[in-house]
């Protein structure tokens, strides 16, 4: 995939919409239509990566995909776009192109497009096979205005505003983790982000017009420590914010008393953060019973192995029942393994108004299962999951009744019931691959709305009138932490890094 590390103003927002339905599209009243054919001698050996090419919608079969040539980052409607699509030469025999507005030429496979002044544009490609049939496969692009709009401003902003560092300079973004919320009132934007030059965690709140932004740990005289590249944040509807964070292989949280920031460490001095923990178990924060700051995260005590003792990982629950003083819980979670087996994190926490919901796996030798625990005070419950998760999964509940588990195998639906044991699972693939960046969010009507990965770039994903998936890319983004977020508008919203640089979609 072609990287763009040239770019620090905002995030790529365009491109095709997937999903795949055996009803040939209806793309928008095209202005320009250009045939063009091609000779099949002397077509170039299509060897293009397949995690390169746009996934059409339409009948596709002989299009491999299309290719952006010479291009990245965000499309901007005026500016000229080169694309070829690729075909299998035994199938196709002539492609023709069009384009729902705006300027096109075309010469062969390769396509030259002004992009036109609305927010959404199609662009298409009528294929003539060599079998007489003939079928249509559509592009479907998101389009900003050079003018500058709220996501523009936002990200501009937050880019140009100064920030004390330890060395003195600006802004420093430099990291891989981020989380981004919506306040329930304002609806104004809340970030959490980390630094990596200089190890920090900074939170911004973005009130329409300007961004307000502090560190909230660092290295100091004293004081702070390294903090890692892992964050979540949770926002009460008044905008209070609540961030848990690594430092020095500690478990922190800090919330804001007035003006001044409180950091609370939750893991016990005698149990600490196992030292053996993955990203997948990296801890977890969500706002549970009446509100209160729920952390989940992994220890490894010594347990008794029948005649002898043992380092076994476990599961703590810490509930914060006031200011620096948190109630914790070691788990013992009826899963199917011997007390010589494993137990850890796979994902986020998230609460359906009744319990604490998140992934875990049983590990055991060779034998491993992965399972939806449900946990209040007074216990805990489980039900299966049907596969194994591929990474660290992203939870969220749309109340008592549904969640959805995003992971690296892709969505798993949640019919909530009690005991949870009776909740039923679907699984919906997104990729046909295992994904390593996801994050999972509900819109206004309780659906899913998806960030994924796709190779190096990301796509926001959600499921259209049909159920098939449509896709917008966000652009090339470096490995790490996500998050994506509904705004008061039923909008998708992402943060994550590129190229050193914070990105807010």
């Amino acid at each position: 995939m072609r990287r763009d590390h040239s770019v620090v103003g905002i995030v790529a927002l365009a491109r095709h919409v997937g999903g795949f339905s055996a009803v040939r599209p209806q793309p928008l009243r095209p202005l320009a239509v250009l045939s063009c054919c091609f000779v099949v001698a002397c077509a170039d050996p299509d060897t293009l990566a397949p995690t390169a090419l746009m996934e059409g919608a339409g009948d596709a079969r002989g299009v491999r995909g299309l290719e952006r040539l010479g291009g990245a980052g965000t499309y901007v409607a005026g500016q000229s776009e080169r694309f070829r699509v690729h075909v299998d030469p035994a199938v196709v025999q002539r492609v023709e192109f069009s384009a729902s507005s705006g300027a096109l030429s075309a010469s062969g496979l390769t396509a030259e497009w002004t992009l036109p002044a609305s927010s959404l544009a199609e662009l298409s490609a009528r294929i003539v096979r060599r079998d007489s049939s003939d079928g249509q496969v559509t592009w479907q692009f998101a389009i900003q205005s050079p003018a500058t709009g709220r996501t523009q401003s936002a990200q501009a902003a937050l880019l140009a505003t100064p920030m004390p560092v330890l060395d003195g300079g600006t802004l420093e973004v430099s990291g891989g983790a981020c989380d981004v919320k919506y306040e329930g009132t304002t609806n104004n934007v809340a970030i959490a982000f980390t630094t990596a030059t200089h190890p920090a965690l900074m939170y911004g709140r973005w009130n329409g017009s300007t961004w307000a932004l502090e560190v909230v740990d660092a290295m100091g005289f004293n004081r702070g420590g390294v903090v890692e590249q892992h964050v979540q944040l949770q926002v009460e509807a008044n905008g209070t914010p609540h961030l848990l964070h690594l430092r020095d292989r500690q478990v922190f949280y800090a919330t804001k008393s007035g003006a001044s920031w409180l950091r609370e460490r939750v893991d016990s001095p005698t149990e600490p953060l196992t030292t053996s923990s993955t990203d997948h178990a990296w801890p977890t924060l969500t706002l549970g019973l009446s509100g209160a700051p729920s952390i989940v995260y992994g220890v490894r005590p010594t347990l008794p192995c029948g005649t002898f003792t043992c380092e076994r990982d476990r599961l703590v629950v810490a509930v914060r029942s006031a200011p620096g003083s948190w109630t914790r819980s070691l788990l013992s979670l009826p899963l199917p393994i011997s007390t010589n087996g494993n137990q850890s994190l796979s994902g986020d926490v998230t609460f359906d108004g009744s319990r604490l919901l998140f992934p875990a796996a049983a590990l055991n030798g060779s034998f491993s299962a992965y399972f939806l625990i449900g946990w209040t005070p007074s216990g805990t419950t489980v039900v299966s999951l049907p596969t194994s998760l591929g990474g660290r999964a992203s939870m969220w509940a749309t109340g008592s009744t549904r969640a959805y588990l995003l992971s690296g195998t892709g969505v798993h639906d949640v019919a909530l019931s009690t005991p949870l044991s009776a909740s039923t699972i679907r699984q919906s693939l997104v990729e046909v691959f295992s994904t390593s960046q996801h994050a999972v969010a509900a819109d206004s009507a309780g659906l899913p709305r998806l960030v994924v990965n796709h190779g190096n770039e990301l796509e926001s994903v959600w499921a259209g009138p049909d159920g098939f998936w449509r896709r917008v890319e966000l652009g090339d983004a470096d490995p790490g932490h996500i998050d994506v977020a509904v705004d008061a508008a039923n909008e998708t919203r992402a943060c994550f890094v590129r190229a050193r640089k914070l990105m807010v979609y």
